[in-house]
């Protein structure tokens, strides 16, 4: 059985960061999974590894887009991410220096509200702004700035506003 289970209620509509905070669950249950069922630490450690590296991608990913949409809290937001890595090294360190099955489970609790605190408490709030802003929901993809409707167009250095758009 998995330690979270993604509902609807956890998304900030947009599927970009849906599916991040998808992978980052995903990333948490294996890390679970793999506990319960006996796996090697070796191979635990490497899908905790994992959890910090998707968890930087994905704080860039929100970052770009709140930059994008001039989000009014973008520092205090940056503040948020740069306190959240800390707090997942910590976890991390604690972890591959656990003696037993009780230490890491405490630290899977940990990290299940730590991924809540970061999606409910923290993303939530970004939530009404881009949608005043004209965020698509459907925003899947980077590389383009489709995901920004023409009503109000966002620039940034290096970012387009895709074909058609001026």
């Amino acid at each position: 059985m998995p330690l979270i289970v993604w509902t609807t209620e956890m998304s900030v509509n947009v599927k970009l960061l849906d599916n991040d905070h998808k992978k980052l669950v995903l990333l948490i249950n294996n890390l679970h999974d793999g506990l319960v069922t006996g796996r090697a630490k070796s191979e635990l450690k490497h899908v905790f590894e994992g959890l910090v590296r998707h968890t930087r991608v994905h704080h860039a990913h929100e970052e770009k887009l709140l930059a994008e949409t001039a989000y009014p809290a973008m520092q205090e937001h940056t503040r948020e991410h740069d306190s959240s890595v800390n707090r997942l090294t910590v976890l991390q360190a604690r972890f591959n220096n656990s003696d037993g099955l009780a230490d890491e489970l405490e630290v899977m609790n940990q990290l299940k509200d730590w991924l809540f605190t970061h999606i409910q408490d923290s993303d939530r709030k970004f939530v009404p702004h881009f949608e005043s802003q004209g965020v698509d929901p459907l925003l899947a993809a980077w590389g383009k700035s489709d995901g920004i409707l023409p009503q109000r167009p966002v620039m940034s250095a290096g970012v387009g506003l895709g074909p058609g758009r001026a």
